[in-house]
C-alpha cells in the first residue's frame, strides 16, 4: 500500500511540475485545464455517490467508500465540461469578458433540465428526488466554481514573477497548512476541535496549520517573487488555510454522514480524488479572490 501511494504521488506531483513549469507555453493552458478537468470529473462522480447513496439507503450498509455507478459518472461529466466550457469561453470571448459566462450557464442549465427530467420521472419518493437535484445543483457550485477559479488563476501573472508563481504559492499554501495541522495536532492537540465530524482534528492542529499556512504563503511570495507586501502575503495565507480547513471539515462531514472512509479509489493508495483536493475547493477561490483584487 505505501509503495503504491508513493508510486502514486510521484506520478501525479511529475505531472503537476512539467505542466506548471516545463511545458510548452503554447499548451500549458490547454494542459492544465485537462488536468482540473479530470479532476473534477472524477471528484464530482465521488461527490455525487457520496451524496446520493445517502439518499438511496445505500449508507446503511456497512462499506469503506460508496458504490460508483453510471450516473455518478454522469453528473461528474457535467461537473467537468463545465470547465472545458469555460476555458473555450474564455479564449473565443478573450476580446468580449461580458460574454464569457454565455456558454458555461447554457451547459449548467441544461444539465439541469435534464437532470430534473430524468431524476424525477424514475423516483418513487419527490422528497428524495428533490434532495438529489439539489445535491446535483450544490455540485456545480462546490467543485466546479472553485475549478473555474482555478483555471482563470493560472491566467494571472505579475511582471517579475516565476512562471505559475501563484500556482505554486497557492497549493503549497494549502498543503503546507495541512501539513501542519496534522504534526501540530499530532504532538500538542488536547482539544477536539468539532468532534462530531472529525474527532482526531484539534483546535491545537488548526492554530498550527493556519501558522504554517501564513508561513508559507510569506517564504514563496519572497521566493517566487510575487510583489506582495509581507502582511498581504501571511494575511493570503491565512485566509486560504481557514478556507482549507473549512473545505476539509465539509467533505469530512459528506462521509461521516454515510459513513463511510474515504470518498473513492479512483487514486490508487490515497482513496479518492475528493480526499485529496478537499482543502484546495474553498482556499483556491480566496486565492484567487485575492490575486484578482491585488492585480
Amino acid at each position: 500500500m505505501l509503495k503504491t501511494r508513493l508510486i502514486t504521488a510521484a506520478v501525479f506531483s511529475a505531472v503537476i511540475i512539467y505542466i506548471l513549469s516545463f511545458s510548452p507555453a503554447s499548451l500549458f493552458y490547454p494542459l492544465f485545464v485537462t488536468v482540473t478537468t479530470i479532476s473534477i470529473f472524477l471528484s464530482g462522480t465521488e461527490f455525487a455517490a457520496l451524496r446520493w447513496n445517502i439518499l438511496d439507503g445505500t449508507s446503511a450498509i456497512e462499506q469503506p467508500r460508496p458504490k460508483l455507478k453510471a450516473k455518478h459518472f454522469a453528473v461528474g461529466f457535467s461537473y467537468a465540461f463545465l470547465i472545458i466550457s469555460f476555458s473555450v469561453s474564455c479564449i473565443i470571448f478573450a476580446q468580449e469578458p461580458q460574454k464569457i459566462l454565455i456558454i458555461p450557464i447554457s451547459w449548467t442549465f441544461l444539465c439541469l433540465f435534464i437532470s430534473a427530467a430524468l431524476i424525477y420521472r424514475r423516483a418513487n419518493d419527490m422528497h428524495t428526488a428533490s434532495n438529489k437535484l439539489l445535491n446535483v445543483i450544490a455540485g456545480f457550485i462546490y467543485l466546479a466554481l472553485p475549478a473555474a477559479c482555478l483555471t482563470s488563476l493560472s491566467l494571472i501573472h505579475f511582471e517579475g514573477s516565476y512562471r505559475s508563481a501563484q500556482l505554486y504559492f497557492c497549493l503549497a499554501t494549502v498543503f503546507m497548512g495541512d501539513t501542519g495541522a496534522y504534526f501540530i495536532g499530532s504532538k500538542f492537540g488536547k482539544h477536539k476541535l468539532i468532534p462530531k465530524v472529525s474527532p482526531k482534528k484539534s483546535i491545537e492542529g488548526a492554530l498550527g496549520g493556519l501558522f504554517f499556512s501564513g508561513l508559507t504563503a510569506l517564504i514563496l511570495a519572497k521566493l517566487f517573487n510575487l510583489p506582495f507586501p509581507p502582511w498581504f502575503s501571511i494575511v493570503v495565507g491565512v485566509c486560504m488555510g481557514i478556507a482549507g480547513q473549512i473545505g476539509d471539515l465539509m467533505e469530512s462531514a459528506f462521509k461521516r454522514a454515510g459513513g463511510y472512509k474515504d470518498s473513492g479509489h479512483l487514486l490508487p493508495g490515497h482513496g479518492g480524488f475528493l480526499d485529496r483536493i478537499d482543502s484546495l475547493i474553498l482556499g483556491i477561490p480566496v486565492a484567487f479572490l485575492f490575486f484578482s483584487l491585488y492585480k
